[in-house]
């Protein structure tokens, strides 16, 4: 996960929740999905095949949560001991590793791309470990550090000492600088008809967006505000945005609305049209955990932050604002999605997954300690609990296919590549062959 969803996450404020759905009533009628949930794999945990895991090394344990699989041409990458590392993805066996590397920030077909301690933009030969080109980053390094990314074949530097500029992947030259940009806590949203669009935030409350010209990265706008984007959408940034909390007084009531979406215009950063749904009394203590637009339908998984709770609830897009959502509290403590078309809730040990297209519920039965996390990918639902196991089990039947004792306090994003799985924790990363009914 970058450092931006995770500041994003642990900052979006607004409402005091109580009652059933948690808002003095507010929603207390909401619709809500069925009235019982049916169990499909009720197995004996001791049934459960125990995993092994093929190889597992230790890393430096960052980019735990990166979407892309750390793999390219049947080899992984990942940093240790001051070097990045390629090993062969099958049995774990080091292919080559690179003094002073760390971990990378883009992977190709035919390359790996990586910023050194001091700042450099190093290209290294994905197959062989051979450094191809290296150049000097903008601005001074911090001890934050940078990030870099591969957008419309180019490479996009961002220092967050300050700083943005342009490479040529090829052979590192550079493109443009813009010097002048924050971008502490920084990402690159992406490019959209002919802008590129990049955010950091202003003072760990408030964030900033930047719509820049991808040939020149001079700067056509500026907004700021408390905002997280969602998408591009309609030739629009859609974001939601969350109540300016900044000036409340504590133990003050503080009205305003559960969720917020605003649309900017991507040619004058301006907002161009607002939807508020679902207004409440007091917005002074609500943590938003996630939010996601999903076809038509907007996700969101809001709760009490004294509480630590997040209740998921479903908003149809550009309908009546005082329209009611749909609730799933009845489900339980919301741990992820809808991904892949489902979501998935605890109710104490017990894992719950609800269909997004018909809203029926599935159990995933019990488990020995709570679950912490979930992941879908393809065939298969990936537990990760509380006390380190990882759960391996058929998505449609409930079936669980093994378990793997990590011993990690913290499991990162898994992937399936070449019928292995490939797991990401803080005690470093390991592999696994896939159970056939995965592949």
């Amino acid at each position: 996960m970058k450092k931006t969803a995770i500041i994003m996450n642990a900052l979006l404020a607004a409402a005091l929740l109580t009652g059933g759905d948690g808002l003095y009533g507010h929603i207390a009628a909401a619709e809500t999905i069925g009235d019982k949930t049916p169990s499909v794999s009720k197995a004996a945990d001791s049934a459960t095949p125990v995993l092994k895991p093929i190889w597992q090394a230790k890393t430096n344990e960052t980019r735990l949560y990166d979407q892309q699989a750390p793999v390219s041409n049947g080899l992984v990458y990942y940093a240790a001991s001051g070097k990045l590392m390629a090993a062969d993805l099958a049995t774990g066996k080091l292919k080559w590793s690179i003094p002073e590397g760390q971990s990378p920030e883009v992977i190709t077909n035919n390359s790996v791309f990586y910023i050194t301690n001091g700042g450099d933009l190093v290209r290294a030969d994905a197959r062989r470990g051979k450094i191809i080109w290296r150049t000097k980053g903008v601005n001074s390094p911090s001890e934050v550090g940078a990030h870099a990314e591969l957008v419309n074949r180019s490479l996009i530097y961002f220092n967050e000492n300050g700083g943005l500029a342009a490479y040529n992947p090829s052979n590192g030259k550079k493109k443009w600088e813009n010097k002048a940009l924050s971008m502490y806590a920084g990402s690159v949203i992406g490019q959209y008809d002919g802008l590129l669009v990049v955010s950091s935030t202003v003072d760990n409350y408030r964030t900033q967006f930047f719509g820049l010209d991808p040939a020149t990265g001079k700067q056509r706008w500026r907004t700021e505000g408390v905002y997280s984007f969602l998408a591009y959408r309609n030739g629009q940034l859609t974001m939601r945005r969350q109540p300016d909390l900044s000036t409340v007084t504590g133990g003050v009531a503080a009205p305003g609305y559960l969720v917020t979406w605003v649309q900017l215009n991507l040619r004058t950063g301006k907002v161009s049209r607002t939807e508020n749904y679902t207004p409440l009394n007091d917005v002074s203590r609500l943590g938003n955990s996630y939010t996601a637009i999903t076809g038509p339908y907007l996700y969101t998984a809001d709760g009490n932050l004294d509480k630590n709770e997040a209740i998921l609830r479903r908003y149809t897009l550009d309908q009546d604002s005082n329209a009611e959502p749909v609730s799933y509290v009845q489900f339980g403590k919301w741990l992820a999605g809808p991904n892949n078309g489902m979501a998935f809730f605890a109710q104490g040990t017990e894992l719950i997954g609800v269909k997004s297209d018909d809203l029926s519920a599935v159990s995933y039965g019990g488990f020995p300690s709570p679950v912490s996390r979930v992941q879908t990918l393809g065939r298969g639902v990936f537990a990760s609990l509380d006390n380190g196991d990882f759960y391996l089990i058929k998505a449609e039947t409930g079936k669980r296919l093994g378990r793997i004792s990590t011993k990690a306090t913290e499991i990162g994003n898994a992937y399936m590549v070449d019928g292995m799985l490939l797991v990401q924790t803080n005690n470093g990363i390991f592999a696994a062959a896939l159970p056939k009914s995965l592949k």
